[in-house]
């Protein structure tokens, strides 16, 4: 049986949803779903997360393990934004904080552990993360698209994304569990920023290959000390699109404050960041451990004033968080 001719006459753009009913809606791009939202207090606490500063992480068996990651060679990454000569004044600025001389060095290295952190994409812009259980990814909390009274927009995560390279693919986020709701929409205060984490549920267990950090409660008794690195993806160099990494990273001082029934720090440091940055991990290793630990996520800029010191969220409430939500959710 023959086909009938087509009609030579278009069809009128009010009449393009018949035509869709009929015969289909075709190939479209979906976004991801928005993630259920948890607001965690202390008598939420899992019986397993309650007082514990400290969760273990993991090196899959087949994962090879660098102790410095792969630098990218200068002419694969992008160079920086503009900068003023160092005196110079002007009526221009410049975005968020870096300390002379830039000690941030492109990456791509999909040995452990630096294949655990990753993009966090969002749907207005971006942000830095690192796997710390089998589906389980901590950013910063004002990283997630809060919306008004209440809710998340969509979230995906990509470990160790590079320009289009997603060498471990992709997942979205299905859940959200927080100590509180960080927007940074009027800045970020001392409370926000030492609570400034959440710990993210993926719909893929991508820590089964990147593996993850484990976590520890910042103390005070390291300030000063050069111990941490840092990984994030910043506006700047690659335009959000490949990893920096920073190694030997001091921090200055704490600011203990409370939240939900738990006392965390924010903390204060000097190491080189820009915007995009944010929700990236400060980690270390142990004698005797076989995975980095987190210790905090970078929260915010130009703390004070233009040209003043950045802070990070840390503190016994970040392995709480981890905990509580790695064992409700495994």
């Amino acid at each position: 049986m023959s086909n009938p001719a087509p009609s030579l006459d278009p069809i009128p753009p009010a009449e393009w949803s018949s035509v869709l009913e009929s015969e289909g809606d075709g190939p479209r791009h979906e976004f991801a779903p928005r993630p259920e939202v948890v607001e965690v207090t202390a008598s939420d606490l899992a019986e397993s997360a309650e007082g514990a500063t400290e969760h273990e992480g993991y090196q899959p068996s087949d994962a090879p393990r660098r102790s410095a990651p792969q630098q990218v060679r200068p002419e694969q990454s992008r160079p920086p934004l503009w900068r003023r000569p160092a005196g110079q004044e002007d009526d221009l600025g410049e975005p968020a904080t870096v300390f002379d001389p830039d000690t941030r060095k492109v990456i791509f290295d999909t040995t452990f552990p630096w294949r655990t952190c990753g993009r966090v994409a969002t749907p207005g812009g971006s942000g830095s993360g690192v796997m710390i259980g089998r589906r389980h990814m901590m950013t910063a909390s004002h990283a997630i698209p809060w919306l008004p009274g209440g809710g998340s927009d969509w979230v995906t995560f990509t470990p160790m994304q590079f320009d289009t390279s997603a060498p471990f693919g992709s997942a979205h986020v299905i859940r959200v569990y927080s100590w509180q709701q960080v927007t940074g929409a009027d800045g970020i205060s001392s409370n926000e920023a030492a609570f400034d984490y959440v710990v993210c549920v993926l719909s893929a267990n991508l820590g089964d290959a990147t593996g993850w950090m484990g976590s520890r409660g910042y103390s005070s008794s390291w300030d000063g000390q050069a111990l941490w690195a840092h990984i994030g993806y910043p506006f700047d160099i690659g335009a959000t699109q490949q990893p920096v990494h920073t190694t030997n990273g001091v921090m200055d001082s704490t600011v203990s404050e409370s939240s939900g029934g738990r006392n965390s720090l924010r903390i204060m440091h000097r190491n080189d960041l820009r915007p995009g940055q944010s929700g990236g991990p400060y980690f270390g290793w142990w004698p005797g451990e076989g995975f980095p630990r987190v210790v905090a996520t970078q929260s915010a800029e130009n703390w004070g004033a233009a040209g003043g010191p950045n802070a990070a969220g840390g503190g016994e409430p970040l392995p709480e968080l981890i905990t509580h939500a790695t064992s409700v959710e495994p």
